[in-house]
């Protein structure tokens, strides 16, 4: 196969042309975008808008935009990812409103195709604001310009929607709660999104000048490659591609494996890290590290004050092992890098060689570390430092104990199911954790998280007893209801889990005791129902119905998750037939030309790239185990694995039951 253009150079080839827009102008950046220019430039997204020339850069929402005034500057760079039509023209208008624009520049992710950039500004009317003067426009080559003396609006089409973490693993922001649903009466609520999605892959394939065969499994997926097929635009460029440009595009919906995307039982510290450290504000991939570690000894540090780190770099070494290492020898890595950097720096710190290593040893090391060099030299390390002690704070949370029983649980019931087919006794134990869970120091969010990760693995395959089912269902009423008494005795909700300030809403303005158990008890049935919604996810499949793997009685069971049962698949030589994957882009004729001629089906690793997209999102733990699963082997097709946004495991119990619970009961 032809060489293949990789995703960072379409990154950057989308912000070289905003870059280099953005001189002498106010810029104006939206959440998602604001997240993929943070991956893209390695955490330095605020300096790079500045060395590039802007005056001051901005929160595109329109709660900010009421207080802020742009000083010094007739220009505005607006940078967005909505494909809402009435976004732009509430939040253009307060934009120029509140300020003297005579030219305002519109980078938007979504294409026209999608987007009616006429609805944002017609064809035919004026634009009455009181800083530009009355304009015609008109439309060129996918931008709308409008020309009067000096004053302009353009809109230019720009794909920004992906973060790549490494030439191996990519997330995309503006699709970060596109999570598939469990009912499928639900799939229709996704229309816009589907097309959003589609048009920017479409864009992408372009720019890497590939064709797609696409693949997908699960309803939504299927839709979604449906529409990529028969994309017009798509359908053009695959006809003048040849075939030694193709590429394997395989799309899987989350909810057909919720069983790996809430376990705690993860060989991966960034998986641990994410369950344990809060987001950085108004992002979805990166966690916030609390840098008063940085602060000598006897200085006074106030941390609330401090601009917390991060995980995004350029320094993708430090990604790579981060994203493919498991936790022991990650550890051993971290130990090795803070001795290499003081050895750099001339200042050596005289450890022994380690061959093992704690988080407690690591915080030594960063101490010693710290208080023997200068702030130069602790700048230049900064970022490598940032993730160590990211590591380190995760190891050391307050959480651990609480996650570590939840493995204990996740562990006991696999070898339950395993063994007994009937799990007669599971349910019953579920219940009396949630009925013990205060003196076990476990919360309704983690044990709920817990239950979704049961059913999600049981599937259909084993049936729950109707009884224990009925004691669980009381169980989750009862613990419902104590914890929404002590949701009403909260004066604020800032600091609650979305789980608390769920059942705040859903209590809002009951004070009748009663009338709130009979709410509880509403809510524990919806919730029963949205679990087996989840067991049933996988009865669509042929292969992979089942998560619980146990090759002899000898050997302990194991969940293997869709995605590595996908993976040793595509990379068996012997290329078996995957028949729960739906082939999209080839026709009946084309189909039957290929069984006549070569006497097999095109199978997806028949291309030397294969591109896997999640929609719903990715576990540190998958990126692992297919790096794992592919750096061995040689003569294989490369997998790059991608997916809306990094989960962790509440991510998931807000997606698929807290939303639901909202928009159904409230």
């Amino acid at each position: 196969m032809h060489q293949v253009g990789s995703l960072i150079d379409f990154a950057e080839n989308c912000w070289k042309g905003i870059l280099a827009e953005v001189s002498e102008a106010a810029v104006y950046i939206d959440h998602a975008a604001a997240e993929c220019f943070h991956w893209y430039s390695g955490d330095k997204a605020y300096l790079s808008f500045k060395n590039a020339g802007a005056l001051s850069v901005h929160e595109l929402s329109l709660f900010n935009l009421k207080f802020i005034k742009a000083k010094e500057t007739k220009k505005a760079v607006v940078i967005s990812t909505s494909a809402e039509s009435s976004f732009y023209n509430e939040t253009l208008k307060l934009i120029l409103e509140k300020n003297h624009f005579s030219k305002c520049i519109i980078f938007c992710s979504v294409h026209t195709s999608v987007l009616d950039y006429n609805t944002i500004f017609p064809r035919e009317g004026k634009i009455n604001y009181d800083e530009l003067q009355q304009q015609n426009q008109r439309w060129i080559d996918g931008k709308y310009e409008t020309e009067v003396g000096e004053s302009s609006v353009t809109i230019i089409y720009s794909p920004i929607f992906t973060a790549s973490l490494n030439d191996s693993v990519f997330l995309t922001p503006p699709f970060g709660n596109m999570m598939p649903p469990i009912d499928e009466n639900s799939l229709l609520h996704y229309e816009n999104d589907v097309e959003y999605f589609a048009s920017s892959m479409h864009s992408l394939f372009s720019n890497l000048n590939v064709k797609e065969d696409v693949y997908s499994m699960g309803r939504l997926s299927n839709i979604v490659a449906e529409k990529l097929a028969t994309l017009p635009a798509a359908i053009n460029r695959r006809k003048q591609i040849s075939d030694e440009r193709t590429v394997s595009f395989i799309l899987l919906d989350r909810t057909l494996d919720l069983c790996t995307a809430c376990s705690y039982n993860t060989e991966s510290l960034l998986g641990r890290i994410l369950c344990t450290l809060p987001h950085l504000n108004h992002h979805n991939n990166d966690i916030a590290v609390n840098m008063s570690p940085f602060c000598h000894e006897g200085e006074e540090c106030l941390s609330s004050f401090m601009v917390p780190g991060c995980l995004a770099t350029n320094e993708t070494n430090v990604l790579d092992l981060l994203l493919h290492k498991k936790q022991k020898d990650l550890l051993l890595a971290f130990n090795k890098m803070l001795n290499d950097m003081s050895t750099v720096n001339e200042s050596p710190i005289k450890t022994k060689l380690a061959t093992r290593v704690s988080a407690h040893s690591l915080e030594k090391l960063v101490h010693k570390f710290r208080n023997s060099e200068n702030i130069e030299n602790l700048t230049r390390s900064s970022k490598t430092l940032q993730i160590i002690i990211a590591a380190i704070q995760a190891l050391k949370s307050d959480k651990t104990a609480q996650l570590e029983l939840l493995v204990s649980f996740e562990k006991l019931i696999l070898q339950n199911l395993a063994i007994s087919r009937d799990a007669s006794s599971i349910v019953a134990q579920l219940s009396n954790i949630i009925q013990s869970r205060s003196s076990r120091g476990l919360t309704m969010d983690n044990l709920l998280v817990l239950l979704i990760h049961v059913y999600s693995m049981v599937g259909n395959d084993i049936n729950f007893p109707p009884q224990q089912e009925e004691q669980l269902r009381n169980s989750l009423a009862d613990a419902i209801f104590e914890d929404m008494e002590k949701c009403n005795q909260v004066e604020s909700s800032e600091d609650l889990s979305v789980y608390h300030q769920t059942l705040i809403l859903l209590s809002f303005g009951i004070s009748d005791a009663e009338v709130m158990k009979k709410t509880s008890k509403q809510i524990a049935t919806h919730i029963m129902d949205l679990f087996h919604a989840i067991a049933s996810q996988r009865h669509i499949l042929q292969n992979y119905k089942s998560i619980i793997c146990k090759s002899s009685k000898q050997e302990m069971a194991k969940g293997v998750g869709l995605v590595e049962r996908l993976v040793t698949d595509l990379i068996d030589s012997n290329k078996p037939e995957i028949p729960d994957l739906q082939c999209n882009t080839f026709s009946l004729l084309s189909t039957s030309f290929n069984l006549l001629m070569k006497g097999r089906m095109k199978h997806p690793s028949d291309s030397a790239l294969i591109i896997i997209y999640i929609l719903g999102g990715i576990t540190p733990d998958e990126a692992r185990i297919v790096q794992e699963k592919t750096s061995s082997l040689s003569n294989h097709p490369k997998i790059i694995l991608s997916g809306s946004r990094l989960l962790n495991p509440l991510d998931v119990l807000e997606k698929i039951l807290l939303s639901n619970l909202s928009a159904s009961l409230s």
